[in-house]
């Protein structure tokens, strides 16, 4: 019986960006497909988007949530009647049911990564994604003001600013680490979680799994990674993904910072969301030692 792959790691000079097929009518608007249930995962649809200068999306309404993380250049997100300029490190969630749109009025090219789940379906499948009349865009559309909490409250859209909270040793399997919450449940996502982790010098994150999905965009620095026995080197720009039950373990170098875009889908239950190897091949140990009489 033939395996699903349980993790996948794409460098980042093998993203293929081509014009999506579909049913949204588009300009200028390429995109990698770096996951989706043709390449092993069950939960999410993860791509890298790219919107040239002029370039649109036309207006459509979907029956999953989107999570926009901005990169490169500037996009401007139309959703519901308001417009919103976004910034490399701006983020917005589209939710489920929410009329959005797309357009580049910048000088150059945008980049963005988006996240979507529950996993859109294929072209030829159940129809989950619907054109809708186009409609006219706010005059003037102004970079979002993220100090005003209603920016936060009603845009559900703020910005990564770079800074990271202290890092922590958390127990012996993870120490030197930081994380950023960027979207999750407070925020208003209801199926995945979208978070900056960074590993400032050295630390370590060791062998474990999840009853969830994750994928890990590299946004500064390097890192060594395991992934179900395989050993990879993570640098700026590359995707990785762990499946559900998948094996993983990242190893952090001292002087060598390294920070990354992480989503998690379905959000994770309310305990029991890690599992480390360590302690359990621990008991196993202490139980043979125990069975064979030593």
């Amino acid at each position: 019986m033939t395996m699903a792959p349980l993790h996948r790691v794409t460098k980042a000079r093998d993203f293929v960006f081509e014009t999506p097929a579909g049913r949204i009518a588009s300009t200028g608007h390429t995109r990698a497909i770096l996951m989706s249930r043709k390449l092993g995962s069950v939960h999410i649809g993860y791509d890298m988007c790219r919107l040239e200068a002029g370039g649109t999306i036309a207006r459509s309404v979907a029956a999953y949530e989107k999570g926009v993380y901005a990169l490169d250049g500037e996009l401007e997100l139309e959703r519901d009647g308001r417009a919103l300029r976004l910034a490399p490190g701006d983020f917005a969630l589209v939710s489920a049911g929410v009329a959005c749109a797309m357009r580049n009025t910048s000088a150059g090219p945008a980049r963005w990564i988006e996240m979507m789940a529950p996993q859109p379906k294929p072209t030829d499948g159940w129809q989950d994604t619907f054109a809708l009349p186009e409609t006219d865009w706010p005059a003037g559309t102004e970079a979002p003001d993220f100090r005003d909490p209603r920016t936060w409250h009603s845009c559900q859209s703020a910005n990564f600013d770079g800074r990271m909270p202290p890092s922590a040793h958390v127990h012996g399997d993870l120490t030197g680490f930081a994380i950023k919450m960027l979207m999750d449940k407070e925020f208003g996502a209801v199926h995945f979680n979208m978070f900056i982790i960074e590993f400032a010098d050295g630390g370590l994150c060791n062998h474990h799994d999840h009853p969830f999905e994750e994928a890990y965009v590299i946004l500064d620095g390097t890192v060594d990674i395991t992934f179900d026995g395989q050993d990879y080197l993570l640098e700026p720009g590359d995707f990785a993904w762990t499946a559900v039950g998948s094996r993983h373990a990242f190893f952090p170098k001292q002087g060598r910072p390294v920070r990354w875009l992480e989503i998690q889908a379905p959000q994770p239950p309310a305990s029991e969301g890690m599992r480390w190897h360590a302690r359990w091949e621990y008991l196993a140990d202490k139980l043979k030692g125990a069975t064979s009489g030593t």
